[in-house]
């Protein structure tokens, strides 16, 4: 290739990259106005305020029907937002389940070391509300699965098929997902490499896995038990209901009294650690699958 058609194709991979962040970003900002509206309307109703605050999480039905209007519009990124619908059936649930299984994990090390620092004290709340704790799972799962489609299944995914490097698409639809959370309470850099660390092992399993059913539940389950079992700040949002309520003594490594466990170092390792283990098994299904195929 010469230096002509090597510039060329650069400028063809960054015109794709850039086309495909402003889509998303301008698709996921439409949305985003027409929630205000919708937190407004929260505002007048006097209603439990636990219910008020799962409500909160059930407004990314707004961006969700903005993302299927689209799709219906533009017949050719279907596929990139209906990737839910993709792959077999037990294939996808078994992945569901070890992603929730996952990301209640995550939480519960960083929980823990916060714990065992001194950081946080967990105390058991003495009335549950169940019906809120079932409303909680659904909304929380539309919230986060709304996220996976918007940053790993269309933006991702469309700049992965057509023609921008996966490395590449990778950190930008992770920058993608970290931006998104900039208007959060106690956002900063800490936050922002927190976010884009999760992000990462996000698509990277979504690429690995073939599913976007294991990021769905695994970030589904990070933020139900921070914010509705913990009763800590989801991404510097401060919780309502929970199953615990969570004392915070002190921000440290492992804690960031402004932005929860988002903000800090901890979950920033966790984060790296289950990218390089998502890479590391990845390689192993691709090429056991490899070895399949040429066996035949």
């Amino acid at each position: 290739m010469n230096e002509q058609n090597k510039h060329d194709s650069l400028r063809s991979i960054i015109e794709k990259a850039v086309i495909v962040f402003v889509l998303g970003y301008g698709l996921h900002y439409f949305g985003y106005f027409i929630r205000t509206r919708y937190f407004g309307l929260l505002e007048t109703l006097s209603i439990d305020e636990g219910i008020s605050h799962v409500l909160l999480y059930l407004g990314h039905v707004v961006f969700l029907s903005v993302m299927f209007l689209y799709a219906w519009a533009v017949k050719n990124d279907r596929k990139y937002i209906f990737s839910f619908a993709k792959g077999n059936f037990s294939r996808n649930f078994k992945f569901a389940l070890i992603g929730a299984m996952v990301g209640f994990v995550q939480m519960g090390i960083c929980i823990s070391a916060a714990v065992l620092n001194g950081d946080l004290q967990v105390i058991p709340v003495a009335v549950v509300k169940i019906p809120v704790f079932i409303f909680a799972i659904i909304a929380v799962f539309i919230q986060a699965s709304t996220e996976e489609i918007e940053s790993r299944g269309f933006v991702f995914g469309k700049m992965n098929c057509e023609g921008v490097p996966i490395a590449t698409a990778a950190v930008i639809s992770s920058f993608f997902f970290s931006y998104l959370h900039m208007t959060n309470p106690g956002y900063g850099w800490i936050p922002l490499l927190c976010l884009f660390t999760a992000a990462m092992f996000y698509v990277l399993s979504y690429y690995y896995f073939k599913t976007i059913w294991f990021s769905c539940m695994a970030h589904m389950m990070w933020n139900f038990a921070e914010d509705f079992i913990f009763g800590l700040p989801n991404s510097g949002r401060p919780a309502a209901v929970s199953l615990f309520n969570t004392v915070v003594k002190n921000s440290s490594f492992f804690y960031d009294e402004s932005f929860g466990i988002e903000g800090s170092f901890m979950a920033i390792m966790v984060n790296v650690l289950s990218c390089v283990a998502v890479f590391v098994i990845g390689r192993y299904i691709r090429k056991k699958k490899t070895e399949e195929i040429n066996e035949l």
